[in-house]
């Protein structure tokens, strides 16, 4: 008789602490870490077929698949946009040369 009460026991408590560990209060990976940034390249060079657009103001902008947009620079490469810089992953030297062409020819930074 002590050895089934013993069991039930057991049993209960460990119905018990899992129904305690599944609430939803816990706290799961997802939600403690914010969403990794996109790796993109801050600087590319135009391809065959490549979709360029025309600003209305004269400059001219490619825009990627996934969204962002680049400015086309006097050296024929296009450079993302500065608003895009917080949202994505890059080199430290990829993030250097856009920063030379964003010191450069900010305020005038379209070719026509």
């Amino acid at each position: 008789m002590k050895k089934i009460k013993l069991i039930q026991m057991a049993l209960l408590s460990s119905v018990i602490v899992l129904l305690v560990s599944c609430a939803p209060g816990r706290v799961t990976y997802h939600e403690r870490y914010p969403a990794s940034r996109t790796s993109v390249s801050l600087v590319i060079s135009p391809w065959p077929g490549m979709m360029i657009s025309h600003y209305p103001d004269g400059r001219y902008y490619y825009r990627s698949p996934e969204g962002f947009i680049y400015w086309k620079g006097f050296n024929n490469r296009f450079y993302i946009d500065r608003s895009y810089i917080n949202r994505v992953h890059y080199s430290r030297r990829e993030y250097n040369e856009w920063k030379n062409y964003d010191k450069r020819y900010n305020g005038r930074r379209y070719h026509r």
